[in-house]
């Protein structure tokens, strides 16, 4: 989506006058950008040349644009309003700028670009620029091509998540507190967690390798919220439309070191803990969006682990903020 919106300096008073020095002209700067649908807030920049006795009025109108038939092709983009759907929204069509002696400068429209996480085809936003009060130059549209960032399912489990997880608790003895239903007694938890993929087509890790990232994960080893980094393993299966995103956990891959122990996640094996996977599963619906959960059985427990020390997690979830 696009949000412009009015640059503050710009206000006038209803008083001032429209400028009427003839030698006054304005432009885009440029008649053609392309941006990432991930890339946030962008700049659309305003040019203006000549002196200015008086105020001028930009006024900025979107469409979008049709390329089917074009080479690559894309497709019109789309405005959204009061928070609809749709590629793009307008908050602010209209700069004023004031009266300056200052006989060159560059003025700013902002684009935001909201990334749908959605396999689809690029998008081409026009936008046609008006003036009052100066005469218009001759780039006086802009076009704006939004490429779409996912390339395949696997770019598309890239972002921020929340994971939730469940600590469990122990007495000082170091025993396991138990329900009266026999489930561990636990303390819910939560921490942002940042997923990124590999972008380097030529890295034997894309498409196989999920990057995981949190600044704050409750750490009761040391009391405190500490920063972690792993990594998930990842398959997708394109006739089921099914995948995975399972815990890497080996005892060679640090998720946090302090004082000189190197922690890792870790699974129980024959009543040990060793190296292996926690499953978490994914589904990808008809519009290739994949869901918004990724779900991990309650019953894997989850060890955070060095040298003996080791902290159980039960009930791990990712939902995608």
């Amino acid at each position: 989506m696009l949000m412009v919106a009015a640059i503050l300096f710009t206000a006038c008073s209803d008083e001032e006058t429209y400028n009427t020095d003839a030698t006054t002209a304005v432009e885009f700067e440029k008649t053609t950008m392309t941006v990432k649908e991930n890339e946030g807030m962008i700049k659309l920049p305003v040019k203006i040349t000549g002196k200015r006795n008086g105020m001028i009025r930009l006024t900025i109108k979107a469409e979008g644009v049709d390329g089917s038939s074009e080479a690559p092709s894309y497709v019109a983009a789309k405005e959204s309003a009061n928070g609809s759907e749709g590629d793009y929204s307008i908050t602010t069509k209209t700069l004023v700028v004031k009266t300056d002696t200052v006989t060159s400068e560059v003025m700013n429209f902002e684009m935001k670009v909201l990334d749908d996480k959605i396999i689809n085809s690029d998008r081409k936003v026009r936008f046609t620029l008006s003036v009052e009060g100066a005469k218009l130059g001759a780039k006086n549209t802009l076009d704006v091509k939004i490429e779409n960032d996912e390339r395949t399912i696997y770019d598309l489990i890239a972002g921020d998540w929340l994971m939730y997880y469940s600590e469990v608790q122990f007495d000082k003895e170091g025993n396991p507190l138990m329900n009266e239903d026999g489930t561990p007694v636990v303390k819910d938890y939560t921490a942002d967690v940042t997923l990124s993929v590999i972008a380097d087509d030529d890295s034997p890790l894309r498409g196989k390798q999920v990057l995981a990232y949190t600044s704050k994960f409750n750490f009761a080893l040391t009391g405190s919220e500490v920063p972690l980094s792993w990594s998930f393993n990842y398959s997708y299966d394109e006739a089921t439309k099914n995948g995975q995103l399972n815990f890497n956990c080996t005892s060679t891959e640090t998720v946090y070191s302090i004082q000189g122990y190197e922690f890792s996640w870790q699974v129980v094996k024959n009543n040990k803990l060793a190296d292996g996977e926690i499953k978490g599963k994914f589904t990808v619906d008809e519009n290739n969006a994949v869901s918004k959960e990724i779900t991990f059985n309650p019953n894997d427990v989850l060890y955070i682990s060095a040298s003996g020390m080791s902290i159980p997690y039960v009930n791990l979830k990712l939902q995608r903020k």
